[in-house]
């Protein structure tokens, strides 16, 4: 590298921390307590979340901005308007809520943060509440010098202001700092608007991508990242 790293940002959920199944069962269990056998809970989820990602850039666009937790029971609540259904979004939505927190760290990711404490300022960037991230990282005995959330910044991921607000707190440039995480928009786009290097964990196998999304470096597992940064691997 031409210029040396002194701080790497992790994204959490599908970067050190699995999001498993737990949101599809809960979007299942949600959609059996509506006797609805349509549509699957598959598509309810992958629908719930393009709400979400919508919502936050509305609240992005209007000064405004709330928790995960309100958007969350926000999007539900339109979900249950658009598919007719005619329980209460507020408390099926808890369904949904109770997975937060409970999620397990990949097996490499403890180890991998521990090797590069060794040599670099470590922090977390995510789009989420403060409090179930920090009960997530305390389960997978995941330990960094630093915690950025949606919740403490009081903006969402990939809006530059994101990533401008953690550079600050660390004290780095942005040419300084490496972000890794699974996002191609969220993880690599918006981090190389702000001047970082990018890491793309690529745990799927998904076609390299080009132009803004293209990252400075690829790796389908933590693991390869201590070697990328010019140490040993783990």
């Amino acid at each position: 590298m031409s210029c040396p790293i002194r701080a790497i940002v992790f994204d959490v959920y599908g970067t050190l921390i699995s999001t498993g199944t737990g949101s599809v069962e809960a979007a299942r269990e949600i959609l059996a307590r509506n006797r609805r056998e349509a549509p699957s809970p598959q598509d309810f989820y992958r629908r719930w979340k393009a709400l979400h990602r919508a919502h936050m850039d509305q609240l992005e666009d209007a000064g405004n901005f709330l928790r995960e937790e309100d958007i969350f029971l926000a999007d539900l609540d339109q979900l249950y308007r658009e598919y007719g259904m005619g329980r209460s979004a507020k408390d099926d939505g808890k369904i949904m809520l109770k997975t937060l927190g409970k999620r397990q760290a990949f097996p490499e990711s403890r180890e991998v943060l521990e090797h590069l404490a060794r040599r670099f300022v470590l922090a977390i960037g995510s789009t989420t509440d403060t409090a179930p991230l920090l009960a997530d990282l305390e389960r997978g005995g995941l330990k960094v010098s630093r915690v950025f959330t949606s919740e403490s910044l009081r903006c969402y991921k990939p809006r530059l202001k994101f990533y401008q607000a953690i550079l600050k707190g660390l004290g780095v440039p942005g040419q300084q700092a490496l972000f890794v995480g699974d996002s191609l928009t969220d993880d690599v786009a918006g981090p190389k608007r702000a001047g970082m290097k990018t890491c793309w964990v690529n745990r799927k196998g998904q076609p390299s991508p080009l132009g803004e999304e293209a990252p400075d470096f690829e790796i389908s597992s933590l693991k390869e990242l201590p070697e990328i940064l010019g140490g040993r691997s783990t």
